[in-house]
Formats: structure tokens, sequence, C-alpha cells
């Protein structure tokens, strides 16, 4: 287990500047502004939104791959836990293949993989699960297969690291949403994706989680600096780790390169005098 990080923290803080609201409109408080940015970037979801409708239709040929070993297809990541942001993936859906599938999910992937391609989906292979373009939404698809058991785990394949890992879904839902940062969650997706930063959404929600911890709720602006300070002193080597497996470490899915990197554009970030040269 790697040793937690000691830090000094800097007294310094940038400056909370109110945002620009364009030509002749004033100024905005930060917590109004970044709000109006969290706006900005919503996508509609529930029945009958253009999600729901994508789901139900790969639902068929991910049926005709699965057979009697799916237990179903259902939503999960950003869509389940609500922190979908425009820019991102628009869909996340958990594929359940039943513990009787008589090969292991590594297999599975690759199967699946090579099904989605012989269907002309062009797929692409992501960390833990098959990105594809659908009715022009990008879906993740997550080839899951059950533990034995009650426990509701299951063991997802790595990718990068070609390694099979043990999770629980429901454990990520919970996790996310009874943290009740939403809204800083959404906030850092559109920050990392202004600035074209790798920085998958599992560990980037589970290290907003980890920078909040000792913090208040509904400030949306000042968690935001929380965050990028807590990104320039201490994420690099902080392990972020999966509360479902503490032997998971998400933040090794990240390079010590990518890591310095997202240091440094917070670094960058924390200098603005402006909030709209953080998010907009």
């Amino acid at each position: 287990m790697a040793d937690c990080p000691v830090v000094v923290l800097s007294m310094w803080r940038f400056p909370m500047s109110p945002a620009r609201s364009g030509a002749g409109g004033g100024n905005v408080l930060p917590d109004a502004y970044v709000r109006s940015v969290l706006t900005k970037y919503e996508l509609p979801s529930g029945e009958g939104s253009p999600a729901e409708r994508v789901a139900v239709e790969l639902r068929k040929p991910i049926g005709e791959w699965a057979g009697r070993y799916l237990l179903g297809v259902t939503f999960c990541g950003s869509y389940a836990n609500g922190t979908r942001v425009k820019g991102s993936t628009d869909l996340d859906l958990l594929i359940s293949l039943g513990p009787r599938t008589p090969i292991d999910i590594d297999k599975l992937y690759e199967r699946f993989f090579a099904f989605l391609k012989m269907r002309d989906y062009n797929p692409k292979r992501e960390s833990v699960s098959i990105g594809l373009q659908h009715h022009g939404l990008a879906v993740d698809l997550v080839p899951a297969k059950q533990e034995w058991g009650a426990s509701n785990d299951y063991r997802i394949f790595e990718t990068e690291r070609r390694r099979i890992i043990r999770t629980n879904f429901d454990t990520h839902l919970k996790t996310v949403k009874e943290s009740d940062f939403i809204e800083e969650i959404r906030l850092l997706k559109i920050w990392r994706n202004l600035r074209n930063l790798r920085f998958p959404s599992f560990c980037l929600g589970l290290t907003v989680i980890d920078a909040l911890r000792h913090t208040a709720h509904h400030q949306p602006a000042k968690n935001l600096q929380t965050v990028l300070e807590y990104l320039r002193d201490v994420f690099v080597n902080a392990p972020i780790r999966d509360p479902a497996n503490f032997d998971n470490r998400v933040s090794d899915d990240l390079l010590k390169h990518e890591k310095l990197a997202i240091a440094d554009a917070a670094t960058s970030s924390l200098r603005a005098a402006d909030w709209s040269l953080i998010v907009k």
C-alpha cells in the first residue's frame, strides 16, 4: 500500500472574482456563474430521451449475442448517478452476464467486441468498456460477469493492464449519490474536457469525493476551488481506491505524466483571475 503523502497546504487562494455574464450583462456571483455553466452542459434524460431510445435499440443486438446468459441491460456510470455533461459519454450500459456463463470476462469482452465489429458498430476499446457511436450518441457498453452468491459483485476486464477486476456497480452508484457532490463532479468533468485531459470519469468522481470529504455542501464554486487545490497539491501521489474493492487502485489507471498534466492544469486554473477562465 502506498504511503499517504504529507502535504503542506498553501495559504494562497485564487481570487473569488465574479464572472462576466456577457456584453452589457454586469457581473455574476461565483455560485450563480458555475451553476449557469452546469445548465449549459445539461443533457436530456428519462423516458423518451435520445439516450433511453438508444438503450432500447441496443438491447436487441446485446440479447442476440449474450443469449440465455444475459441477466439484464441497465444504466450505470454517469447516466445512472446524474453526473453526465455534454461533451462526454452520453450513455453507459451495464451488460450483466450470469455466473453460469461458461467463459470468463476477458474472453467475453473480446468476443463481444468482435460481435459488435461484425455488426458494423465500429467499436472502440476503452478501459473497461466498449465505446461506440449510435444515432449521434457516445455509448459505453460495460460487459460484466456476475459473481456467485448474493453480493451482486461483478468481474470486469481492464483492457490496458489486461487484468480481471472484481467490483460492485451498486456501491459505485451509492457512493456518488450519497456524497451529494454531483455539481462538483460535473464541473470537474467540464474543466477536464475544456483542457483535453485524460482523466477517467470513475477516477475523477472518486477524486472529487476524496478532496471534499471534510467540506460543506451546496457551495459549488468554493468546492471546485478546493478540488483544484487537491489536484495541485495531493493528487499525483494520492491512492484513489474503488469503494467496492480496496485492492483496486483506480488512480493507477493514469500514468505519472497524465497525473502531472492534471496537476499542472489545476495550478494554471488556480492562477486565473476570473471564473470564466476556469469553466465556461
